[in-house]
C-alpha cells in the first residue's frame, strides 16, 4: 500500500513537469475491473477463498454488504479524484496538485479506518484467520484495481521515457 501511495504521490507531484494531452477511457467500477482481471465476481471469489459454510453464509453476506455499502462513498470519491486527474492533467497547477494529493491521502486514511472497523466485525464472525484472509483478499482486490487504473492513466512522458524495463537482470531501455 505504501508503494502504491508513493507512486501516486510521485505521479501527482511531478505532473506539473510535462504531460500527455488525451484523457484515457477505462472501466471505473471496481466490480467491472475485478471481473476483467480475475474472470469472476468479487462475491464468488470471496466465497471460494474463505470457504464460507452454509451456516455462515447469511451473516457473512450481510456483513459483506454492509462493508461494501460503507466502502462505496470512499471508492466514488477516489474514482472522482482519479477522473479529475485524467480529465484535467494538462492544466493542473501547483495549488490544484497540492489539493488533489491531500485529498487522495485523506481518502486512503478513511479507507484504513473503515477496514479497521470491519476487521473487528469479521473477526467475530469468521475468526482471526479467515478475517485476516478476508482483508488480505480485499486488499488484493483494492491493489489490483488501483494498479489497473494506474496503468491506464496518462503518465508524464519525461518519466516514462526515462523508465527502464528489466528483463532477466539486464536493463533494457523502453525508448
Amino acid at each position: 500500500m505504501k508503494n502504491l501511495f508513493c507512486l501516486f504521490f510521485v505521479m501527482f507531484a511531478a505532473m506539473g513537469l510535462h504531460a500527455q494531452t488525451t484523457p484515457v477511457v477505462m472501466p471505473i467500477e471496481e466490480e467491472d475491473i475485478i471481473n476483467e482481471i480475475f474472470g469472476k465476481n468479487k462475491d464468488a471469489l470471496m466465497q471460494d477463498y474463505l470457504r464460507i459454510s452454509p451456516v455462515e453464509v447469511r451473516a457473512f453476506r450481510e456483513a459483506l454488504l454492509d462493508y461494501e455499502t460503507e466502502k462505496q462513498p470512499w471508492q466514488a470519491e477516489r474514482m472522482s479524484l482519479l477522473r479529475m486527474y485524467n480529465e484535467e492533467f494538462t492544466s493542473l497547477d501547483e495549488r490544484k496538485l497540492n489539493s488533489l494529493t491531500k485529498q487522495i491521502m485523506a481518502n486512503d486514511l478513511e479507507y484504513s479506518h473503515l477496514q479497521m472497523r470491519y476487521f473487528r466485525r469479521m473477526n467475530k464472525l469468521l475468526g482471526a484467520t479467515r478475517a485476516a484472509k478476508f482483508f488480505q483478499l480485499d486488499s488484493y482486490f483494492e491493489q489490483s484495481t488501483k494498479s489497473y487504473i494506474q496503468n491506464n492513466l496518462p503518465f508524464i512522458k519525461e518519466l516514462e521515457a526515462d523508465r527502464q524495463i528489466y528483463f532477466r537482470d539486464k536493463p533494457v531501455s523502453s525508448r
